[in-house]
Protein backbone atom coordinates (compact mmCIF):
# COMPACT_ATOMS: atom_id res chain seq x y z
CA UNK A 1 0.00 0.00 0.00
CA UNK A 2 2.81 2.40 0.96
CA UNK A 3 4.66 1.72 -2.27
CA UNK A 4 1.54 2.37 -4.30
CA UNK A 5 0.95 5.74 -2.60
CA UNK A 6 4.60 6.74 -3.07
CA UNK A 7 4.49 5.92 -6.76
CA UNK A 8 1.25 7.91 -7.24
CA UNK A 9 2.78 10.94 -5.48
CA UNK A 10 5.91 10.75 -7.62
CA UNK A 11 3.80 10.46 -10.75
CA UNK A 12 1.99 13.70 -9.91
CA UNK A 13 5.30 15.43 -9.18
CA UNK A 14 6.56 14.25 -12.56
CA UNK A 15 3.50 15.66 -14.31
CA UNK A 16 3.87 19.01 -12.57
CA UNK A 17 7.52 19.28 -13.63
CA UNK A 18 6.73 18.66 -17.27
CA UNK A 19 3.53 20.63 -17.68
CA UNK A 20 2.81 24.35 -18.02
CA UNK A 21 -0.17 26.36 -16.78
CA UNK A 22 -3.00 26.43 -19.30
CA UNK A 23 -3.00 30.23 -19.28
CA UNK A 24 0.76 30.63 -19.64
CA UNK A 25 1.50 32.81 -22.66
CA UNK A 26 4.47 32.02 -24.87
CA UNK A 27 6.82 34.71 -26.20
CA UNK A 28 4.84 37.05 -28.45
CA UNK A 29 6.12 38.16 -31.84
CA UNK A 30 3.38 40.48 -33.03
CA UNK A 31 3.06 42.87 -35.94
CA UNK A 32 0.51 45.43 -37.09
CA UNK A 33 -0.59 45.35 -40.72
CA UNK A 34 -2.20 48.56 -41.96
CA UNK A 35 -4.56 47.93 -44.86
CA UNK A 36 -3.64 51.13 -46.74
CA UNK A 37 0.16 50.72 -46.74
CA UNK A 38 0.46 48.84 -50.01
CA UNK A 39 1.37 45.31 -48.83
CA UNK A 40 -1.20 42.72 -50.00
CA UNK A 41 -2.24 40.25 -47.32
CA UNK A 42 -1.19 37.39 -49.57
CA UNK A 43 2.41 38.66 -49.50
CA UNK A 44 2.72 38.78 -45.70
CA UNK A 45 5.36 36.37 -44.40
CA UNK A 46 3.28 35.22 -41.45
CA UNK A 47 5.83 32.55 -40.50
CA UNK A 48 7.90 35.31 -38.85
CA UNK A 49 5.17 36.17 -36.33
CA UNK A 50 2.98 34.56 -33.69
CA UNK A 51 0.31 37.29 -33.84
CA UNK A 52 -0.77 39.61 -36.65
CA UNK A 53 -2.99 42.62 -35.98
CA UNK A 54 -5.22 43.92 -38.76
CA UNK A 55 -5.60 47.72 -38.56
CA UNK A 56 -7.96 49.54 -38.28
CA UNK A 57 -11.69 49.26 -37.69
CA UNK A 58 -13.35 52.53 -36.72
CA UNK A 59 -16.31 53.44 -34.52
CA UNK A 60 -19.56 54.76 -35.97
CA UNK A 61 -20.46 58.02 -34.22
CA UNK A 62 -24.21 57.35 -34.14
CA UNK A 63 -24.63 53.58 -33.74
CA UNK A 64 -21.41 53.00 -31.77
CA UNK A 65 -20.80 49.90 -33.83
CA UNK A 66 -17.65 49.06 -35.74
CA UNK A 67 -17.02 50.44 -39.17
CA UNK A 68 -14.81 48.21 -41.33
CA UNK A 69 -12.91 49.71 -44.30
CA UNK A 70 -14.39 48.70 -47.64
CA UNK A 71 -11.66 46.19 -48.37
CA UNK A 72 -11.82 42.46 -48.95
CA UNK A 73 -8.55 42.20 -47.06
CA UNK A 74 -10.33 42.34 -43.68
CA UNK A 75 -12.72 39.48 -44.34
CA UNK A 76 -9.99 37.31 -45.89
CA UNK A 77 -7.18 38.34 -43.55
CA UNK A 78 -7.18 35.41 -41.13
CA UNK A 79 -7.65 32.68 -43.73
CA UNK A 80 -4.97 34.20 -45.96
CA UNK A 81 -2.20 34.54 -43.36
CA UNK A 82 -2.97 31.07 -41.99
CA UNK A 83 -2.11 29.52 -45.34
CA UNK A 84 1.59 30.15 -44.66
CA UNK A 85 1.36 29.80 -40.89
CA UNK A 86 -1.62 27.78 -39.62
CA UNK A 87 -0.74 28.55 -36.01
CA UNK A 88 -0.82 32.34 -36.44
CA UNK A 89 -3.23 34.25 -34.18
CA UNK A 90 -5.00 37.27 -35.65
CA UNK A 91 -6.50 40.31 -33.94
CA UNK A 92 -8.69 43.13 -35.23
CA UNK A 93 -7.44 46.54 -34.12
CA UNK A 94 -9.99 49.25 -33.39
CA UNK A 95 -9.18 52.97 -33.49
CA UNK A 96 -5.94 54.35 -34.87
CA UNK A 97 -5.07 57.91 -35.76
CA UNK A 98 -8.27 58.48 -37.75
CA UNK A 99 -10.50 57.79 -34.76
CA UNK A 100 -12.62 60.60 -33.34
CA UNK A 101 -11.94 60.94 -29.65
CA UNK A 102 -15.26 62.64 -29.01
CA UNK A 103 -16.99 59.49 -30.30
CA UNK A 104 -14.81 57.31 -28.11
CA UNK A 105 -15.52 59.44 -25.04
CA UNK A 106 -19.26 59.34 -25.66
CA UNK A 107 -19.20 55.57 -26.07
CA UNK A 108 -17.05 54.92 -23.00
CA UNK A 109 -19.19 57.14 -20.77
CA UNK A 110 -22.60 55.67 -21.63
CA UNK A 111 -23.59 52.13 -20.48
CA UNK A 112 -25.92 51.61 -23.46
CA UNK A 113 -23.31 52.75 -25.98
CA UNK A 114 -20.64 50.63 -24.30
CA UNK A 115 -22.81 47.52 -24.58
CA UNK A 116 -23.57 48.25 -28.23
CA UNK A 117 -19.85 48.67 -28.97
CA UNK A 118 -18.77 45.58 -27.01
CA UNK A 119 -21.40 43.26 -28.46
CA UNK A 120 -20.71 44.41 -32.01
CA UNK A 121 -16.93 44.11 -31.61
CA UNK A 122 -17.23 40.50 -30.46
CA UNK A 123 -19.65 39.64 -33.26
CA UNK A 124 -17.42 41.32 -35.87
CA UNK A 125 -14.35 39.48 -34.66
CA UNK A 126 -16.16 36.14 -34.94
CA UNK A 127 -17.70 36.96 -38.33
CA UNK A 128 -14.31 37.90 -39.80
CA UNK A 129 -12.42 35.02 -38.20
CA UNK A 130 -10.29 37.10 -35.84
CA UNK A 131 -9.13 35.54 -32.58
CA UNK A 132 -8.78 38.75 -30.63
CA UNK A 133 -9.49 42.47 -30.39
CA UNK A 134 -6.97 45.30 -29.98
CA UNK A 135 -8.09 48.69 -28.66
CA UNK A 136 -5.71 51.16 -30.34
CA UNK A 137 -6.66 54.73 -29.67
CA UNK A 138 -3.24 56.30 -29.80
CA UNK A 139 -4.05 59.25 -27.55
CA UNK A 140 -6.41 59.20 -24.63
CA UNK A 141 -5.75 62.54 -22.98
CA UNK A 142 -9.35 63.64 -23.56
CA UNK A 143 -10.96 60.43 -22.27
CA UNK A 144 -12.25 59.82 -18.75
CA UNK A 145 -10.05 56.99 -17.50
CA UNK A 146 -12.60 55.69 -15.02
CA UNK A 147 -14.94 55.05 -17.94
CA UNK A 148 -12.14 53.30 -19.80
CA UNK A 149 -11.59 51.01 -16.81
CA UNK A 150 -15.28 50.17 -16.80
CA UNK A 151 -15.19 49.51 -20.55
CA UNK A 152 -12.37 46.99 -20.17
CA UNK A 153 -14.16 45.26 -17.28
CA UNK A 154 -17.46 44.93 -19.16
CA UNK A 155 -15.66 43.91 -22.34
CA UNK A 156 -13.87 41.07 -20.53
CA UNK A 157 -17.14 39.91 -18.90
CA UNK A 158 -18.90 39.89 -22.28
CA UNK A 159 -16.07 37.86 -23.84
CA UNK A 160 -16.27 35.34 -20.98
CA UNK A 161 -20.05 35.02 -21.41
CA UNK A 162 -19.77 34.60 -25.18
CA UNK A 163 -17.11 31.94 -24.67
CA UNK A 164 -19.32 29.93 -22.30
CA UNK A 165 -22.31 30.15 -24.61
CA UNK A 166 -20.43 29.31 -27.81
CA UNK A 167 -17.82 26.79 -26.58
CA UNK A 168 -15.27 28.75 -28.62
CA UNK A 169 -11.85 29.84 -27.37
CA UNK A 170 -11.99 33.18 -25.58
CA UNK A 171 -11.09 36.21 -27.66
CA UNK A 172 -7.81 37.91 -26.78
CA UNK A 173 -8.23 41.50 -25.55
CA UNK A 174 -5.34 43.99 -25.79
CA UNK A 175 -4.74 47.72 -25.96
CA UNK A 176 -2.02 50.06 -27.20
CA UNK A 177 -0.71 52.70 -24.79
CA UNK A 178 1.42 55.79 -25.15
CA UNK A 179 5.13 55.91 -24.52
CA UNK A 180 4.70 57.44 -21.06
CA UNK A 181 2.52 57.32 -17.96
CA UNK A 182 2.98 61.05 -17.49
CA UNK A 183 -0.05 62.97 -16.20
CA UNK A 184 -0.51 64.67 -19.56
CA UNK A 185 -1.97 61.37 -20.75
CA UNK A 186 -4.34 61.10 -17.84
CA UNK A 187 -4.40 58.59 -15.01
CA UNK A 188 -4.66 55.21 -16.69
CA UNK A 189 -6.98 52.56 -15.18
CA UNK A 190 -4.02 50.35 -14.24
CA UNK A 191 -5.97 47.89 -12.09
CA UNK A 192 -8.63 47.31 -14.75
CA UNK A 193 -5.99 47.00 -17.48
CA UNK A 194 -4.05 44.42 -15.48
CA UNK A 195 -7.14 42.39 -14.63
CA UNK A 196 -9.05 42.49 -17.90
CA UNK A 197 -6.49 42.77 -20.72
CA UNK A 198 -4.34 39.88 -21.92
CA UNK A 199 -1.47 42.28 -22.56
CA UNK A 200 -0.61 45.89 -23.40
CA UNK A 201 1.30 47.16 -26.45
CA UNK A 202 3.74 49.87 -25.33
CA UNK A 203 4.35 52.24 -28.23
CA UNK A 204 7.99 52.93 -27.37
CA UNK A 205 8.84 55.47 -30.06
CA UNK A 206 8.19 59.01 -31.31
CA UNK A 207 10.04 60.55 -28.37
CA UNK A 208 11.41 63.21 -30.73
CA UNK A 209 10.25 64.27 -34.19
CA UNK A 210 11.77 66.81 -36.61
CA UNK A 211 8.53 68.79 -36.87
CA UNK A 212 8.72 69.46 -33.11
CA UNK A 213 12.44 69.43 -32.25
CA UNK A 214 15.27 71.52 -33.68
CA UNK A 215 17.92 69.04 -32.56
CA UNK A 216 18.63 65.66 -34.12
CA UNK A 217 17.58 62.80 -31.86
CA UNK A 218 17.11 59.08 -31.47
CA UNK A 219 13.33 59.09 -31.74
CA UNK A 220 13.05 55.60 -30.25
CA UNK A 221 16.13 55.54 -27.99
CA UNK A 222 16.45 52.48 -25.79
CA UNK A 223 18.52 54.43 -23.24
CA UNK A 224 18.97 58.11 -22.44
CA UNK A 225 22.63 58.75 -21.51
CA UNK A 226 21.79 62.35 -20.57
CA UNK A 227 19.66 60.97 -17.68
CA UNK A 228 16.46 62.30 -19.17
CA UNK A 229 13.30 60.20 -18.98
CA UNK A 230 12.91 60.13 -22.79
CA UNK A 231 13.84 56.53 -23.52
CA UNK A 232 12.27 53.11 -23.84
CA UNK A 233 13.98 51.94 -20.67
CA UNK A 234 12.39 54.74 -18.64
CA UNK A 235 9.00 54.20 -20.30
CA UNK A 236 8.96 50.49 -19.42
CA UNK A 237 10.04 51.31 -15.88
CA UNK A 238 7.24 53.88 -15.61
CA UNK A 239 4.54 51.40 -16.62
CA UNK A 240 5.87 48.76 -14.23
CA UNK A 241 6.11 51.30 -11.40
CA UNK A 242 2.54 52.36 -12.17
CA UNK A 243 1.41 48.81 -11.38
CA UNK A 244 1.41 46.86 -14.63
CA UNK A 245 3.47 43.65 -14.33
CA UNK A 246 6.27 43.19 -16.85
CA UNK A 247 4.58 39.98 -18.00
CA UNK A 248 1.69 42.09 -19.33
CA UNK A 249 3.85 44.41 -21.43
CA UNK A 250 4.72 43.93 -25.11
CA UNK A 251 7.47 46.22 -26.42
CA UNK A 252 6.72 48.31 -29.50
CA UNK A 253 9.38 48.32 -32.24
CA UNK A 254 9.30 51.02 -34.96
CA UNK A 255 10.04 49.85 -38.48
CA UNK A 256 10.50 53.51 -39.45
CA UNK A 257 12.66 56.50 -38.61
CA UNK A 258 12.88 60.26 -38.99
CA UNK A 259 14.95 62.61 -41.13
CA UNK A 260 16.20 65.99 -39.87
CA UNK A 261 17.71 68.78 -41.95
CA UNK A 262 21.05 69.67 -40.39
CA UNK A 263 21.71 73.34 -39.72
CA UNK A 264 25.41 72.67 -40.35
CA UNK A 265 26.41 69.48 -42.22
CA UNK A 266 29.68 69.42 -40.28
CA UNK A 267 27.75 69.05 -37.00
CA UNK A 268 26.08 65.71 -37.50
CA UNK A 269 26.02 63.74 -34.25
CA UNK A 270 22.97 63.09 -32.06
CA UNK A 271 21.84 66.43 -30.63
CA UNK A 272 23.17 68.47 -33.54
CA UNK A 273 21.24 71.67 -34.50
CA UNK A 274 18.55 71.10 -37.15
CA UNK A 275 16.08 73.23 -39.02
CA UNK A 276 13.17 70.80 -39.39
CA UNK A 277 12.11 67.72 -41.34
CA UNK A 278 14.02 66.40 -44.33
CA UNK A 279 13.24 64.10 -47.29
CA UNK A 280 9.47 63.87 -46.53
CA UNK A 281 6.98 66.47 -45.32
CA UNK A 282 7.21 65.45 -41.67
CA UNK A 283 10.50 63.59 -41.94
CA UNK A 284 8.97 60.15 -41.35
CA UNK A 285 10.49 57.35 -43.47
CA UNK A 286 9.92 53.61 -43.51
CA UNK A 287 12.90 51.29 -43.05
CA UNK A 288 12.51 50.33 -46.70
CA UNK A 289 12.64 54.00 -47.76
CA UNK A 290 15.69 54.67 -45.58
CA UNK A 291 17.57 51.73 -47.09
CA UNK A 292 16.72 52.77 -50.63
CA UNK A 293 17.55 56.45 -50.01
CA UNK A 294 20.87 55.55 -48.38
CA UNK A 295 21.93 53.28 -51.23
CA UNK A 296 20.96 55.61 -54.05
CA UNK A 297 22.29 58.80 -52.45
CA UNK A 298 25.59 57.41 -51.17
CA UNK A 299 24.92 57.86 -47.47
CA UNK A 300 27.56 57.88 -44.75
CA UNK A 301 26.74 55.02 -42.39
CA UNK A 302 24.87 53.39 -40.94
CA UNK A 303 26.50 54.58 -37.72
CA UNK A 304 25.56 52.67 -34.58
CA UNK A 305 25.34 54.63 -31.33
CA UNK A 306 25.53 52.22 -28.39
CA UNK A 307 24.66 54.88 -25.80
CA UNK A 308 21.19 55.47 -27.19
CA UNK A 309 21.01 52.17 -29.13
CA UNK A 310 20.14 53.68 -32.50
CA UNK A 311 21.43 53.72 -36.07
CA UNK A 312 21.70 56.84 -38.21
CA UNK A 313 22.87 57.74 -41.71
CA UNK A 314 23.96 61.05 -43.18
CA UNK A 315 23.25 62.16 -46.75
CA UNK A 316 24.66 65.67 -47.20
CA UNK A 317 22.59 67.77 -44.81
CA UNK A 318 19.96 65.06 -44.30
CA UNK A 319 20.31 63.22 -41.00
CA UNK A 320 18.17 60.10 -40.50
CA UNK A 321 17.84 58.03 -37.30
CA UNK A 322 16.14 54.64 -37.26
CA UNK A 323 16.22 51.10 -35.86
CA UNK A 324 18.34 48.82 -38.03
CA UNK A 325 18.68 45.06 -37.63
CA UNK A 326 21.31 45.40 -34.89
CA UNK A 327 19.13 47.80 -32.90
CA UNK A 328 16.10 45.56 -33.26
CA UNK A 329 18.04 42.57 -31.95
CA UNK A 330 19.24 44.57 -28.95
CA UNK A 331 15.73 45.79 -28.15
CA UNK A 332 14.28 42.28 -28.33
CA UNK A 333 17.06 41.04 -26.05
CA UNK A 334 16.24 43.91 -23.69
CA UNK A 335 12.58 42.87 -23.62
CA UNK A 336 13.62 39.33 -22.73
CA UNK A 337 15.97 40.49 -20.00
CA UNK A 338 13.23 42.66 -18.49
CA UNK A 339 10.81 39.69 -18.51
CA UNK A 340 8.38 41.39 -20.89
CA UNK A 341 5.87 39.27 -22.78
CA UNK A 342 7.22 39.95 -26.27
CA UNK A 343 7.37 42.62 -28.96
CA UNK A 344 5.01 44.22 -31.45
CA UNK A 345 6.01 45.89 -34.71
CA UNK A 346 4.63 49.01 -36.30
CA UNK A 347 4.33 48.30 -39.16
CA UNK A 348 5.22 45.15 -41.10
CA UNK A 349 4.83 46.66 -44.58
CA UNK A 350 7.62 49.14 -43.74
CA UNK A 351 10.18 46.33 -43.48
CA UNK A 352 12.64 45.75 -46.32
CA UNK A 353 12.49 42.19 -47.61
CA UNK A 354 11.57 41.03 -44.04
CA UNK A 355 15.04 41.99 -42.83
CA UNK A 356 13.96 43.50 -39.49
CA UNK A 357 11.29 40.86 -38.92
CA UNK A 358 13.90 38.13 -39.24
CA UNK A 359 16.31 40.01 -36.96
CA UNK A 360 13.65 40.32 -34.24
CA UNK A 361 12.50 36.74 -34.52
CA UNK A 362 15.99 35.29 -34.58
CA UNK A 363 17.23 36.64 -31.24
CA UNK A 364 18.59 33.99 -28.89
CA UNK A 365 16.36 34.26 -25.82
CA UNK A 366 19.24 33.31 -23.53
CA UNK A 367 21.01 36.65 -24.02
CA UNK A 368 20.43 40.00 -22.39
CA UNK A 369 21.54 43.56 -23.09
CA UNK A 370 24.15 45.51 -21.19
CA UNK A 371 23.57 49.06 -20.02
CA UNK A 372 25.32 50.42 -23.10
CA UNK A 373 23.01 48.56 -25.41
CA UNK A 374 25.32 45.75 -26.49
CA UNK A 375 24.25 42.13 -26.34
CA UNK A 376 25.81 40.46 -23.31
CA UNK A 377 26.43 36.84 -22.50
CA UNK A 378 24.32 36.75 -19.36
CA UNK A 379 21.10 34.90 -18.91
CA UNK A 380 18.15 37.04 -19.85
CA UNK A 381 14.65 35.94 -18.97
CA UNK A 382 13.69 33.04 -21.16
CA UNK A 383 10.17 33.17 -22.56
CA UNK A 384 10.90 30.74 -25.30
CA UNK A 385 14.01 28.63 -25.05
CA UNK A 386 13.28 25.43 -26.98
CA UNK A 387 16.62 23.65 -26.48
CA UNK A 388 16.77 24.36 -22.76
CA UNK A 389 13.15 23.40 -22.30
CA UNK A 390 13.64 20.07 -24.07
CA UNK A 391 16.74 19.37 -21.96
CA UNK A 392 14.84 20.16 -18.75
CA UNK A 393 11.99 17.85 -19.75
CA UNK A 394 14.40 15.02 -20.57
CA UNK A 395 16.30 15.41 -17.30
CA UNK A 396 13.19 15.64 -15.12
CA UNK A 397 11.59 12.70 -16.91
CA UNK A 398 14.71 10.58 -16.48
CA UNK A 399 15.05 11.54 -12.81
CA UNK A 400 11.39 10.76 -12.13
CA UNK A 401 11.62 7.36 -13.84
CA UNK A 402 14.78 6.45 -11.89
CA UNK A 403 13.16 7.43 -8.59
CA UNK A 404 9.96 5.51 -9.34
CA UNK A 405 11.87 2.39 -10.40
CA UNK A 406 14.15 2.64 -7.37
CA UNK A 407 11.24 2.90 -4.95
CA UNK A 408 9.40 0.09 -6.71
CA UNK A 409 12.48 -2.16 -6.41
CA UNK A 410 12.87 -1.19 -2.74
CA UNK A 411 9.27 -2.02 -1.81
CA UNK A 412 9.29 -5.27 -3.81
CA UNK A 413 12.44 -6.31 -1.94
CA UNK A 414 10.76 -5.54 1.41
CA UNK A 415 7.79 -7.71 0.44
CA UNK A 416 10.06 -10.61 -0.57
CA UNK A 417 11.95 -10.42 2.73
CA UNK A 418 8.68 -10.36 4.69
CA UNK A 419 7.43 -13.35 2.72
CA UNK A 420 10.62 -15.30 3.47
CA UNK A 421 10.30 -14.42 7.16
CA UNK A 422 6.78 -15.89 7.27
CA UNK A 423 7.95 -19.07 5.56
CA UNK A 424 10.75 -19.48 8.13
CA UNK A 425 8.27 -19.15 10.99
CA UNK A 426 6.02 -21.79 9.44
CA UNK A 427 8.92 -24.28 9.19
CA UNK A 428 10.26 -23.81 12.69
CA UNK A 429 7.97 -26.54 14.12
CA UNK A 430 9.32 -29.16 11.69
CA UNK A 431 13.03 -28.28 11.68
CA UNK A 432 15.43 -28.23 14.64
CA UNK A 433 17.50 -25.06 14.69
CA UNK A 434 20.63 -25.04 16.77
CA UNK A 435 21.39 -21.86 18.63
CA UNK A 436 17.99 -20.02 18.85
CA UNK A 437 17.71 -19.83 22.64
CA UNK A 438 16.53 -16.21 22.90
CA UNK A 439 12.94 -16.60 21.68
CA UNK A 440 10.39 -15.61 24.34
CA UNK A 441 7.43 -17.29 22.68
CA UNK A 442 5.54 -19.10 25.53
CA UNK A 443 4.23 -21.76 23.13
CA UNK A 444 7.66 -22.80 21.97
CA UNK A 445 8.89 -26.26 23.16
CA UNK A 446 12.49 -26.28 24.39
CA UNK A 447 14.47 -29.49 23.75
CA UNK A 448 17.56 -30.60 25.56
CA UNK A 449 20.78 -31.21 23.68
CA UNK A 450 20.41 -34.97 24.33
CA UNK A 451 16.92 -34.97 22.82
CA UNK A 452 18.10 -33.03 19.75
CA UNK A 453 21.10 -35.38 19.38
CA UNK A 454 18.83 -38.39 19.50
CA UNK A 455 16.39 -36.83 17.00
CA UNK A 456 19.20 -36.09 14.52
CA UNK A 457 21.09 -39.36 15.04
CA UNK A 458 23.83 -37.45 16.90
CA UNK A 459 24.11 -34.71 14.26
CA UNK A 460 25.41 -37.06 11.58
CA UNK A 461 26.41 -35.36 8.34
CA UNK A 462 23.85 -37.28 6.29
CA UNK A 463 21.03 -35.56 8.25
CA UNK A 464 22.40 -32.04 7.80
CA UNK A 465 20.12 -29.96 5.55
CA UNK A 466 22.24 -26.79 5.38
CA UNK A 467 23.52 -23.86 7.37
CA UNK A 468 21.97 -20.44 8.02
CA UNK A 469 22.53 -17.34 10.09
CA UNK A 470 21.66 -19.19 13.31
CA UNK A 471 23.88 -22.21 12.64
CA UNK A 472 23.51 -25.70 11.03
CA UNK A 473 20.07 -27.15 10.28
CA UNK A 474 19.35 -30.93 10.56
CA UNK A 475 16.57 -33.25 9.49
CA UNK A 476 14.61 -34.74 12.41
CA UNK A 477 14.49 -38.62 12.56
CA UNK A 478 11.13 -39.91 13.78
Amino acid sequence: MVSRIAIIILFHVFLSLNSHPAKAQAWIKAGYWYYDNGLPVSQINSTLYTHLICAFANLNSSSYRLSIPSSDDFSAFTNTVKQKNPSITTLLSIGGWDAKYSTLSAMAGNPTYRKSFIDDSIKTARDYGFQGLDFSWLSVNTIDMENMGTLFKEWRAAIALETRNSNLSALILTTAVQNSTDKKYGSFPIDSMGRNLDWIHVLAYDYSMPKDDNLTAASAALYAPDDSDVSTDSVIAAWINAGLPASKLVLGLPFFGYAWKLANPNENSIGAPATGPAVTKEGDMSYKQINNYSKTQGAVGPIYDSSYVVDYVIVGSDWISYDGADVVRNKVSYAMKKALLGYVVWEISQDDNWELSQAAGGVDSGRGVDSAGGVDSGGGVDHKRPKSRILIIILTTTAAVIIVLGLAFYFIRIRILKSKSKETKLKVNNVAVAGDFNNNNPDMIIYSLAEIGKATDQFIFENKLGEGGFGPVYKVIN
